[in-house]
């Protein structure tokens, strides 16, 4: 397989980005933006880029439940010594029925530099999905998934996540997921297996200033060549701040 997006080092965990499929934007509304560092950004269980990741974002969430927002972070592609961007632009609409939360919207993964590795990885998703005390799922779908190969022939795919956040301290959350990714384009990515299954448990800390300091184990049951499949441990610290 050629031109695959993910790096065989990977870097920086959004730990954070997971506990947040628990928080409807509307809960935070008004505008928001993060910075952060962290030793390897995953992404559904493999790794992005191929050194240390600094990743930020804007968000803008308005009383009603819409909201819309956009992040970024260094990538690195595989079969390559070439580095690039993820730029992300997205929105949607959150809020709850009751003790339940729900969020609806539209993703799109944006690689300026897609062109000089010959490929065509940008990616737009709809996603789904709903919360209920600790625990959340979401399904994001895409019919043609462009991260993996980037030939042009992408397929459907489709990713299922549940998380779970437990506090421990007012500061401290026990943060875990795992989630299921499956679909034609995962049968061309793998050769073989129409699906595979990630996880990850972590720890979450919150310090004084709106920073968060993050600690997370990632898996996967994936085996394709090219592709690092050892377990990682991520650290990160992000802070946050309102606008």
């Amino acid at each position: 397989m050629t031109n695959i997006r993910f790096s065989n080092n990977g870097v920086a965990g959004a730990l954070l980005g997971v506990a947040m499929l628990a928080c409807a934007p509307s809960a935070l509304a008004g505008a928001t933006a993060n910075v952060g560092a962290f030793s390897e950004y995953m992404f559904r269980g493999v790794g992005q880029s191929s050194g240390a990741a600094v990743q930020g974002g804007l968000d803008y969430a308005h009383d009603s439940g819409l909201y819309v927002g956009t992040w970024a972070s260094n990538i690195g592609f595989a079969g390559s010594s070439g580095s690039g961007t993820e730029m992300d632009l997205y929105g949607g609409y959150a809020g709850k029925i009751g003790e339940v939360g729900f969020d609806i919207g539209g993703l799109y993964y944006w690689y300026p530099e897609e062109d000089e590795v010959d490929g065509d990885f940008s990616t737009f998703e709809v996603y789904a999905g709903l919360s209920f005390g600790p625990v959340a799922v979401k399904y994001y779908f895409s019919d043609e998934a462009n991260f993996f190969l980037g030939d042009g022939d992408a397929e459907e795919a489709g990713y299922l996540i549940g998380t779970l956040t437990l506090p421990i301290t007012d500061s401290l959350n026990f943060v875990s997921n795992v989630g299921w990714y499956s679909g034609d384009e995962i049968e061309r990515f793998t050769g073989d297996e129409d699906s595979y299954i990630d996880y990850s448990i972590g720890l979450a800390k919150t310090i004084d200033g709106g920073f968060t300091m993050s600690l997370q184990f990632i898996d996967t049951d994936l085996d394709v060549a090219g592709v690092d499949d050892e377990p990682k441990v991520v650290i990160g610290l992000k802070k946050t701040f309102e606008l």
